[in-house]
């Protein structure tokens, strides 16, 4: 069938498109040096460096040294160099600082087929597309405040260039539209919906977002990183196989707490409490937080389900200080979800989320008693594995035939529970499901999270609605 307007619009046009990772997809070195610090996947060398270390080691690499508090200015984007794939124009785009493994594919599908007719039936009567692709990387430990004001230079200047090379052609330059994946969503409505971008771009398109958090970081900060494959196993030996490791790194790191669910956050059957306990008769003992996630939960330094062990915060160091710094980036990432709020969408916004159960995940965190009392016995010795189990129990002696051993035994025991919702393994099926303002669209044939822009389907998608995006301009 022939575009109604093929009459009207049968011209060459220009589009400027910005794509924004998610993170950990975005290289990052120590400011003002070339000592790299951050590209596990597409480094081997790099992955072993941090992989071998301790915790207070993989603290030092990526907060800094001498245990000092986090700064902002500690790591920046290391822009790659010029290769085969990275032509000097695509470094200058910002295509070097992303993470090749996870993104590479994806932008050349966007730069060379993504805005032909291969992807579908084009707008303005079948005219010609340019999408001119720009990368913002940014430095994903940091505030999604400060890298969504940067996100505005990153536009005005893909606006420009594109403007420059078209400017003595009678090729149409249209308003931007930026792409995300993950957490770069966030980064994205902070810029649009904070910063006053909205009306500097067209549209919006999200991939995989965690609208209002994920109950899967505060699993990863108490039970450390998990997964399977080559992706999986590098964060779960990068960033923290257990809670030490993982409280050492990632929860002094503003960009990741505000991942954290906020005050806003649903499950899939719609519970804002998110975190419960079940007995060994698999009834529910409590369900949290009855209001205030930030208050009940992450500064919680009384029970034994708190987000926070301060002592991890800073191996070897002082655990007030510690616990002092992460007040301050918890307070940044209380102002960012406030900010924001469950409705702050740029007003032409398409979102696309996995709704598949072969990718189980988070949409809560239960905590299951698996031993012999549901009540904590009072004088009973207490045991972290830092793996998502807890134990309170007593040592004993027995006999053996080589002799007497020691063995601990656990009176009650509370494990972390596999994840159960539908999602993409990371981002529940809920985050797409309860969203106010966007067009939000399931696929229910699935992807894995950081693999959500290699879907055969979520490319489908994203190509349909850039030349919906396209048409609306026309």
């Amino acid at each position: 069938m022939v575009h109604s307007s093929i009459q009207s619009c049968p011209k060459t046009i220009a589009l400027p498109l910005i794509f924004v990772p998610g993170i950990m997809g975005s290289r990052l070195r120590i400011s003002g040096t070339t000592d790299i610090v951050w590209e596990p996947q597409d480094s081997i060398v790099n992955a072993l460096g941090i992989a071998h270390r301790d915790a207070a080691g993989k603290r030092e690499r990526m907060i800094g040294s001498n245990g000092a508090a986090y700064s902002p200015g500690y790591l920046e984007v290391d822009p790659g160099q010029v290769g085969d794939f990275l032509t000097r124009e695509r470094i200058e785009r910002g295509w070097g600082g992303l993470m090749q493994e996870s993104y590479a594919s994806f932008m050349a599908w966007l730069e060379n087929i993504a805005g032909t007719s291969a992807a579908g039936q084009l707008p303005g009567g079948g005219a010609e597309l340019n999408y001119e692709v720009w990368a913002h990387p940014y430095n994903w430990t940091d505030d999604n405040l400060n890298s969504g004001k940067a996100l505005g230079e990153t536009v005005a200047k893909a606006v420009a260039e594109t403007s420059r090379k078209y400017s003595d052609t009678d090729i149409r330059v249209l308003k931007p539209v930026i792409v995300t994946h993950s957490m770069g969503g966030l980064v994205a409505r902070a810029y649009t919906q904070i910063h006053g971008g909205a009306s500097d771009v067209h549209g919006v398109i999200h991939g995989a977002l965690p609208c209002d958090g994920s109950p899967a970081a505060y699993k990863r900060i108490v039970a450390g990183f998990d997964g399977g494959g080559i992706k999986g196993t590098i964060e779960r030996h990068v960033l923290g196989a257990n809670q030490q490791e993982a409280t050492a790194t990632a929860a002094n790191m503003p960009g990741v707490l505000e991942l954290l669910p906020n005050q806003t956050h649903k499950s899939i059957d719609g519970d804002t409490k998110w975190q419960f306990a079940k007995g060994h008769d698999d009834s529910r003992l409590w369900a949290k937080p009855l209001s205030n996630p930030y208050g009940e939960i992450y500064l919680n330094q009384k029970d034994w389900w708190r987000l926070i062990v301060r002592e991890y915060l800073n191996p070897g160091g002082k655990a007030e200080e510690a616990f002092f710094d992460f007040r301050h980036q918890l307070r940044k990432a209380i102002a960012f979800h406030a900010q924001l709020g469950p409705k702050a969408f740029h007003p032409n916004t398409r979102m696309f989320f996995a709704n598949d159960a072969g990718h189980p995940s988070f949409d809560h965190v239960e905590w299951k008693q698996t031993a012999q009392e549901d009540d904590i016995p009072l004088d009973a010795e207490q045991r972290n594995d830092g793996r998502g189990t807890h134990e309170w129990g007593q040592w004993y002696l027995f006999p053996t035939n080589y002799g007497v051993q020691n063995a601990f035994q656990a009176k009650t025991r509370y494990e972390i529970q596999p994840p159960d919702a539908p999602g993409d393994g990371t981002v529940h099926a809920g985050s797409g499901k309860y969203v106010s303002g966007p067009m939000s669209e399931p696929l229910t044939n699935g992807f894995e999270h950081q693999a959500a822009f290699d879907s055969t389907e979520a490319r489908r998608l994203t190509a349909r609605w850039l030349f919906d995006m396209v048409e609306e301009q026309l």
